[in-house]
């Protein structure tokens, strides 16, 4: 429905609405989201995390901008957030502003709110300065109000100016580009490029060049591309999927035109028990904590997961947003599990058992060559991540 409405509809409702000053605003902003939301047309994973907060410091959360619209009375903008904290909130602070590479001045917010379902009032206000309680894993989009831009400004930036607050920085409009001049973001992504908007880690399972990682990972990708094959950090590698298993949260990755040494670990055919010694490799945050890779040790805390889920392993070693699609080894090296970082609590991580990974290798019918030799089950945990460093990557995705 949102397609049909043209430009001139748009400017034929902003203009009738003009005669009823109680009602002006809402009406703009609507035509607005006619306009915009369905061309998506200003888009970037925002470094660091809204202001949201459930007593733990972990969050992973996504929050980026849909639309931007001004004309000669507002600036609208709005903008998307999902969290998979627990009992998250989210509030936003008045003193929020927008500039513009046209002026020094900061036009500072004058409403914001959230978007609902509903055609004849779909905007609803929200105070400053208050904590809203929302839902974990469902998409908000929300927008926020401003003073009118100047007309030929072609950047802004949006930022809350208090201690932890988010930030928009290089948003073009009068544009299709979205430019990413966050912190710890040296490179500027032009037209036309890879622009990652999340990442995650992977792991070959075969030396025919496939990878494991989790489904949620890759999941609504339009492009994915995996670094670190080799050590190779610099070169990255574009990849496509062969196969998912979404009730399970796995993927099957498969990079072309590489070949892959052997594989010095094997995966495991039986399932493992509490109190086994475990480890976990990957590639967690890395716009926060770099892209060396990192090791969390610990044990198996129960062989079922989050809310007695059966497919999943309870591990004590602490896995954050990006360890997800990682292996999970026991002490011997052998790869028992894929990290799962879907859910993020205190002191709890998960694993999917690997019996799951090769069933879905079996029903894949894919022909890969799997690991089977241990090479290094006698060495120090040192030597095991030494030997195997080279064979977990990130996988980064375009969506």
């Amino acid at each position: 429905m949102i397609n049909k409405f043209s430009k001139k509809q748009i400017k034929q409702s902003v203009l009738a609405a003009r005669s009823g000053q109680l009602h002006f605003l809402k009406s703009l902003l609507l035509a607005s989201l006619f306009l915009f939301i369905s061309t998506n047309a200003f888009s970037q994973k925002v470094t660091p995390n809204p202001r949201v907060d459930s007593g733990y410091s972990s969050e992973t959360a996504e929050l980026r901008i849909t639309s931007v619209f001004t004309n000669k009375e507002v600036t609208f903008v709005t903008f998307h957030f999902a969290t998979t904290l627990f009992q998250p909130w989210i509030k936003l602070d008045s003193k929020t502003f927008l500039k513009t590479n046209r002026t020094n001045t900061n036009f500072e917010i004058l409403e914001w709110g959230i978007i609902v379902n509903d055609d004849d009032d779909p905007f609803n206000a929200l105070r400053f300065n208050e904590q809203y309680n929302i839902k974990r894993r469902v998409a908000y989009e929300f927008y926020m109000v401003f003073p009118a831009i100047q007309e030929n400004a072609t950047l802004l930036s949006i930022e809350e100016p208090i201690k932890g607050g988010f930030f928009w920085r290089g948003i073009h409009i009068n544009n299709e580009t979205t430019e990413d001049l966050s912190k710890n973001r040296p490179t500027q992504p032009q037209k036309g490029q890879f622009t990652p908007s999340s990442s995650g880690s992977g792991f070959a399972i075969s030396s025919d060049g496939y990878v494991a990682t989790c489904y949620h990972v890759i999941e609504g990708a339009r492009a994915i591309r995996i670094r670190g094959v080799d050590g190779n950090f610099g070169n990255a590698i574009i990849a496509k999927v062969v196969a998912t298993d979404e009730p399970n949260d796995l993927a099957i990755l498969k990079i072309e035109n590489t070949r892959i040494p052997q594989i010095p670990y094997s995966l495991a055919t039986t399932l493992s028990y509490v109190g086994e010694n475990i480890f976990i490799l990957g590639y967690p945050q890395t716009q926060h904590l770099g892209e060396e890779l990192k090791l969390t040790t610990g044990v198996v805390s129960s062989r079922s997961g989050y809310r007695g889920d059966i497919t999943t392993y309870q591990i004590s070693a602490q896995a954050l947003p990006g360890n997800s699609g990682g292996p999970l080894f026991d002490n011997d090296g052998v790869v028992i599990g894929v990290v799962s970082a879907k859910y993020i609590e205190p002191n709890v991580s998960y694993a999917v058992k690997l019996t799951y990974l090769n069933t879905l290798i079996e029903k894949s019918n894919i022909g890969l060559r799997q690991p089977v030799s241990n090479v290094f089950s006698e060495k120090s945990l040192a030597d095991k991540v030494k030997s195997i460093r080279n064979y977990i990557y990130i996988i980064e995705v375009e969506k």
